[in-house]
């Protein structure tokens, strides 16, 4: 009834005694195609604007689209899950550790060398910006 009364799709009949709607069998398509794009999350506007210039070739173009979000978001998704996954690893370790057995130990220091690079620097170019770097403060 929802998608009759925004103009997408429209009964082949009304009953005027209960207002019932009656569909023929050459509509399903066109509601299968039309729950298809919602289940997608299409917009109103872009099924209404699709069901006005309806091709094979624009429902393709639209669905290319679709799965070109949806794969994204199932990348997304997917790393979110992981991220999630690895805290609930951590969160696991902790309540199983003694907090009590936690020590503070010294180590040498230790030195880390930056140097500035960019998409154009080789690798042969960053290991020499880096033993420059390394020489200059003697840190061998």
């Amino acid at each position: 009834m929802w998608y009759d009364e925004i103009g997408l799709f429209k009964p082949s009949a009304v009953n005027p005694e209960n207002g019932y709607r009656c569909y023929n069998y050459h509509q399903s398509p066109i509601l299968e195609t039309i729950l298809l794009l919602r289940e997608l999350d299409v917009s109103i506007q872009e099924i209404q604007d699709f069901m006005q210039n309806r091709s094979a070739g624009s429902l393709k173009n639209l669905l290319e689209d679709k799965i070109a979000e949806l794969d994204l978001r199932i990348t997304h998704l997917q790393a979110v899950r992981s991220t999630l996954c690895s805290h609930h690893r951590n969160m696991s370790t902790l309540l199983t550790m003694d907090l009590s057995e936690i020590s503070i130990i010294e180590r040498e220091a230790r030195c880390l060398v930056t140097v500035p690079i960019d998409r154009e620097t080789t690798f042969e170019e960053e290991v020499e910006l880096i033993t420059a770097e390394t020489e200059k403060y003697r840190l061998g």
